[in-house]
């Protein structure tokens, strides 16, 4: 199958996602980036789930990549699930089950509290709790504003390198060191090109994520909620403190060692066939 780049119109412009192009009845999956990617980060997991057994649809969120942002100089989480709401309604797309990684699983948890007859299944992956900002004070180094010999394009690559290296990527340390190599290099060209897209505007979302209270959120949480776990506790987040605050969540172990996307995306589809 195919998966293909489209755009819809919502008031504040045009939305980017990528789509399976072949007809799907049923339910279809979508699934949401972190912060400050957009949706090519995710093609791994979608060519995996890639099977002919649901549609797939996999959007910019707004301000981030090619998606238009929001008119709010400073939106929070859930003006960004309502927004993402207005996209599938312009999509006609109705109910959903629903993936995110990091700020797209803060954007996915606050759909499903916003709108939890759409949501049929939630999964959450590397939302930890509590977040790293308010465990080291911080959200990071801001972008330069764009200026004649380009300070933001070196900001955009260090970071997104740090992205990899560190978590939370501002906390550039042996203690916070990740223990896996960097991606190939065109991976990381395009990260990088994904954030300098949205220059203006990825903040939005990226300083949103951080101020979310998670904590406060996540328990209201109603809907069938799966949080992926890596067992081995080595090179992942630990996601047991999140899954013991939903009520509704239940754990999926990814096979030990391997956090890769479509390790994901075979777990992902796994429990989505139990349901």
């Amino acid at each position: 199958m195919t998966i293909e780049r489209a755009f819809v119109r919502i008031k504040e412009g045009q939305a980017h996602y990528l789509r399976t192009m072949e007809p799907i009845g049923g339910r279809p999956l979508v699934t949401l980036h972190m912060s400050p990617v957009a949706s090519n980060f995710l093609i791994p997991l979608l060519t995996t789930l890639d099977d002919g057994s649901q549609r797939l649809i996999a959007p910019d969120t707004l301000g981030n990549g090619d998606s238009c942002s929001l008119v709010a100089e400073k939106p929070e989480i859930a003006d960004l699930a309502e927004g993402l709401s207005r996209v599938l309604d312009a999509l006609g797309v109705d109910d959903i089950d629903l993936y995110g990684v990091r700020t797209g699983s803060m954007i996915a948890t606050e759909l499903a509290l916003l709108q939890p007859d759409r949501v049929k299944h939630l999964i959450l992956d590397e939302l930890t709790v509590p977040g790293p900002a308010r465990s080291t004070g911080s959200i990071g180094d801001p972008c330069p504003p764009p200026d004649a010999i380009g300070s933001q394009i070196n900001w955009a690559f260090h970071v997104m390198k740090d992205h990899w290296s560190f978590y939370p990527w501002w906390q550039r340390d042996a203690e916070h060191r990740n223990p896996w190599s960097l991606p190939d290099p065109m991976e990381l060209h395009e990260e990088t090109v994904a954030v300098l897209k949205a220059v203006r505007t990825f903040g939005k979302p990226y300083n949103a994520a951080m101020r979310w209270p998670r904590d406060d959120r996540l328990p209201l949480l109603k809907v069938p909620t799966m949080v992926l776990h890596e067992p081995t506790g080595k090179i992942y987040p630990d996601m047991r403190p999140t899954a013991k605050v939903i009520p509704s969540g239940v754990f999926r172990d990814l096979p030990p060692g391997d956090t890769t996307q479509p390790a994901k995306a075979r777990t992902i589809a796994a429990w989505l066939k139990e349901g």
